[in-house]
């Protein structure tokens, strides 16, 4: 029953965060590369941006360029899209972690 949860949470976590690319991209933007985001790519890309959200909360030394590297190691079709660290990490990462990640 743990499971059925935790999926079911995963699902609607991967809903929401494709509907925070349409609504966060530029409008002259095609994002169609995130149509063929899975769930398990995007559980992937979510435990990344974790990782990066305890590395900015504990002050560790990162940078954006940082987590586009590693974005493209987990998800490959994030270098053909110049703004998919930026979006993603706005979108897991929420405003505050965000806006500490790109200083």
């Amino acid at each position: 029953m743990k499971d059925n949860n935790n999926n079911l949470l995963d699902r609607l976590d991967f809903i929401e965060f494709k509907q925070n690319l349409i609504f966060l991209k530029p409008p002259q933007h095609s994002a169609q590369i995130f149509y063929e985001l899975n769930l398990d790519d995007f559980l992937k890309i979510r435990d990344l941006a974790n990782k990066y959200k305890v590395k900015i909360e504990s002050n560790d030394i990162t940078s954006l360029p940082d987590f586009e590297k590693k974005l493209i190691d987990v998800w490959q079709p994030a270098k053909y899209y110049p703004l998919s660290a930026s979006l993603i990490a706005k979108i897991l990462m929420g405003k505050n972690l965000y806006n500490r990640l790109i200083s």
